[in-house]
């Protein structure tokens, strides 16, 4: 198994460079769509690059929660934990790895077909083309960076729907047994039938009687 340690030096690595590309792809995205635009286009490419421009958005704005959450969480934003338990971060890594591979394809389409026409068009298209597959990859090897983080949180005891990314250990305590606890002793039942109740009643006493001499 993977060094724990390189696995979270590789995670934060790789959200970095994600982060980087998504920056890259919303400057480069705007300037295609504002060029598509420019062109009188309203559909076909300006629709594959306005798919592109929401998932950078996502990606802007939930790629740096999932990379600084230790971060974050110090400076007592609540929220933060629930986006990095491990399992909740590989799935959402996926998506976005799913959202980006449409957007390259669709991106791709038509760059090649020569849809977004014009050559001054076609090279903005292109570079805003060339990104999203480049996050896609990058969110791929993420992907399975995650999951080797994922099944280390299994194999060593961990729970994997609340272990908190940043914080994956080599091992975890394991979870003692509670002791057994001793039956208790029934409390005896009331002595019925005008006996001597062993709670809440007095015994009876037959206290002598004098002798009176007659």
């Amino acid at each position: 198994m993977v060094d724990i340690a390189l696995l979270n030096l590789a995670r934060f690595s790789l959200y970095i460079a994600a982060i980087v590309l998504a920056v890259i792809e919303f400057i480069v995205d705007a300037v295609a769509l504002a060029a598509l635009n420019d062109y009188g286009l309203s559909s076909g490419p300006v629709g594959a690059a306005g798919w592109t421009m929401f998932v950078t958005i996502i990606s802007l704005l939930i790629l740096p929660i999932l990379a600084f959450g230790n971060v974050l969480t110090r400076k007592n934003i609540k929220f933060v934990h629930l986006f990095n338990r491990i399992l909740y971060e590989l799935i959402i890594v996926g998506t976005l790895c799913l959202f980006l591979f449409i957007s390259g394809i669709v991106m791709a389409n038509y760059a090649g077909s020569g849809g977004c026409f014009g050559f001054s068009v076609c090279s903005k298209f292109k570079a805003a083309t060339a990104f999203p597959w480049l996050s896609f990859f990058v969110l791929l090897v993420l992907s399975v960076v995650l999951t080797l983080m994922l099944l280390k949180v299994r194999k060593s005891g961990g729970d994997i729907k609340a272990a908190l990314s940043y914080e994956i250990q080599d091992e975890y305590p394991a979870v003692a047994a509670a002791p057994p606890q001793a039956a208790s002793e029934p409390y005896p039942a009331a002595v019925q039938g005008g006996n001597t109740s062993y709670y809440n009643s007095q015994p009876d006493f037959s206290m002598p009687v004098p002798r009176e001499d007659v």
